[in-house]
């Protein structure tokens, strides 16, 4: 059996059994292109990458899913899944031949063989587990430099917000005065 009748018959259904293309707002993207190729010269492109399937809830990339073959080992498709959600800044890949599953989070390097794919709202949570302790920790350290004013009003200081921001971002922030005439 090769590996487009292994998507078809095994893997497609695996997904639709976690909820993927079924919940509302969740999607299957198909054959993802990743590059266009190598340029090659006169115009040409070598071989683009592409994704078996990328896994969408609510227009956010989750998940790459690499297929392989029936015969090939688990964990044949691991490395290629691995690049492509590095190209792709997805933080969950798979690899399944459509006898068993291989999970990696790319952000805690944690990795193992799963039982079934994760449900759409599952993954976004713990998606949001991880992505959103910088920012709540950003909001607080910003929120210890407020205070307050002989009107009542919170104030931030704003000297110490830019310099967090640009600390935290990496972002540079440059006074531009108007051109005289």
């Amino acid at each position: 059996m090769n590996e487009a009748e292994t998507r078809a018959e095994y893997i497609d259904h695996a997904l639709a059994a976690a909820g993927w293309g079924v919940v509302e707002g969740s999607r299957i993207r198909r054959e993802y292109p990743i590059t266009l190729g190598r340029i090659e010269g006169h115009g040409k492109h070598g071989k683009a990458l592409t994704a078996d399937y990328v896994l969408e809830y609510r227009n956010t990339k989750l998940a790459v899913v690499e297929a392989k073959a029936w015969d090939k080992p688990l964990t044949e498709g691991v490395g290629q899944a691995k690049d492509y959600a590095g190209k792709l800044a997805v933080r969950f890949t798979y690899a399944s031949n459509g006898q068993g599953i291989y999970g990696i989070d790319m952000e805690t390097a944690v990795e193992g063989e799963i039982a079934t794919f994760p449900m759409p709202e599952e993954l976004t949570i713990r998606w949001w587990k991880v992505k959103s302790r910088p920012v709540n920790a950003m909001k607080k350290r910003i929120s210890t430099r407020l205070s307050r004013f002989g009107n009542g009003n919170l104030r931030g200081y704003k000297s110490s917000w830019r310099k967090l921001i640009s600390a935290k971002r990496r972002w540079c922030f440059v006074r531009i005065k108007p051109m005289p005439y």
